[in-house]
């Protein structure tokens, strides 16, 4: 199983090296909010008994400072060493994991981990623990999903259906004390999301997946910090429209569509959580719940209802955010597509990868730009500042422009504009025959 690092909504963090711990340095950090959010999660966690996914969402949480390796914990782990905080425990994260908002073992079990510092708002704080929480339990709950790219969401046509799709679910949610009014609001969603993967063949089982992935998980966790805040949807609502305004959607745009999706079809079909297991498409089980169905002249119907949300304002900002980027496009496939390259493969089981969701870009269906992140396989650690990097979504290949100097091939440590590469021992450049004047990372026989 592949090892990755992200984060909700939009931070890298790269690992720092472990420091030794004092009750002085844990001052350091915010241990108030830190100890509200892990006594957050064990009342939410005590209110839901359970009932939400059929399974406790009790268990081991480490809330993680980047700088320090740090560790928050509500539990401890059999043979290390921890100081008491309180009703909670102190320690530093091994030096070999990735500091990140994630599931990951520990002494034999399944933890969640969240770097900190955790929001200022209760809810948010709340929202963003349990979403990780139902990672840690995702896999039991036979709900986890591969990692699903939609480059499409980072094409002009493909960004202008969906933001109608959040104004029309926020819409919705706010609408729901009168369910006339907030079915008409569904069905635009459900226009908009029809109209979106006519034009992208493929495109619904990717959507399908992210918003599994990571849909389910930020349902869940708006879903406990209502419960816990007594805040209602129109929280959601909120969150929804804010979220319209995400840089990139490719990796992300599931955390805005699932919240909406759960939360409506808790309204019009409160057995979905079950029928999830079986039908893993959360906007076609709310197309059931309303019966709604995809009308055969699609097109003309989802322009015409796309007005009342708004069509001209989001078509003349897309159109100009199109041409802001144009030249960093041009960039991208000169130096990435057409250029000489160096060009590491491996499977996609052997890569662990550190990086920011909200950064990526679609160079086309089936590839992406990561601006910077920090990836390593068999081949060693690749670390991208700035500049980018080119990646095929089924992680078998990841391509860097070659440096304007010539390539020591032999080198163990070649670093390019923006990008440092070190190649573990037992490997070396070899000239790319496939590309003229660029290299691929090869073993040493």
């Amino acid at each position: 199983m592949p090892v990755f690092s992200y984060f909700r909504p939009s931070f890298l963090v790269a690992a720092a090296l472990a420091q030794p711990f004092t009750r002085a340095s844990a001052q350091q950090i915010d241990t108030a909010r830190a100890l509200s959010a892990l006594r957050d999660a064990r009342t939410v966690c005590e209110m839901d008994a359970g009932i939400l996914w059929k399974r406790s969402l009790c268990g081991p949480i480490a809330l993680v400072d980047p700088q320090t390796r740090l560790v928050i914990a509500n539990d401890t782990v059999a043979g290390k060493r921890f100081l008491r905080l309180e009703d909670a425990y102190v320690t530093t994260l091994p030096e070999n994991l990735y500091v990140a908002n994630t599931s990951f073992r520990w002494g034999g079990r399944t933890w969640t981990m969240v770097a900190l510092p955790l929001p200022r708002d209760r809810y948010a704080r709340a929202d963003l623990v349990m979403h990780e929480v139902f990672h840690r339990e995702q896999e039991a709950l036979g709900l986890r999903q591969p990692d699903a790219l939609n480059n499409q969401l980072d094409m002009r046509p493909g960004r202008t259906w969906l933001r109608l799709e959040y104004r029309a679910l926020a819409r919705a949610l706010e609408s729901l004390p009168d369910p006339r009014q907030a079915k008409h609001h569904i069905e635009s969603a459900l226009l908009f999301r029809a109209q979106r993967r006519s034009l992208y063949p493929g495109s619904d089982s990717l959507e399908a997946t992210l918003e599994i992935q990571e849909g389910l998980p930020e349902y869940t966790g708006q879903r406990l910090a209502m419960q816990l805040t007594g805040e209602g949807p129109t929280r959601v609502a909120r969150y929804v429209r804010d979220y319209e305004t995400t840089p990139t959607f490719v990796r992300a745009f599931a955390y805005g569509t699932g919240p909406a999706l759960g939360v409506l079809l808790d309204q019009f079909a409160p057995n979905w959580r079950d029928a999830i297991r079986s039908n893993r498409d959360m906007g076609v089980l709310l197309a059931q719940a309303i019966q709604f169905k995809r009308p055969r002249n699609l097109v003309q119907i989802a322009q015409v209802r796309a007005r009342e949300y708004g069509w001209h304002e989001i078509d003349r900002t897309e159109a100009a955010r199109d041409s802001a980027r144009a030249p960093a496009m041009r960039d991208y496939r000169a130096r990435l597509g057409a250029g000489s390259t160096i060009t590491l493969r491996q499977s996609k089981d052997s890569l662990a990868w550190s990086y920011d969701p909200t950064e990526l870009i679609g160079f086309d269906l089936y590839s992406t730009i990561y601006p910077s992140g920090d990836f390593s396989a068999p081949w060693g650690k690749l670390t991208v500042e700035h500049g980018g990097v080119l990646v095929q979504n089924d992680f078998s290949r990841i391509r860097i422009g070659a440096p304007a100097a010539p390539v020591e091939t032999e080198a163990r440590e070649i670093k390019g504009e923006g990008w440092t590469l070190m190649l573990n021992t037992g490997w070396s450049l070899r000239p790319d025959s496939s590309r003229p004047g660029s290299f691929v990372a090869t073993r040493i026989r």
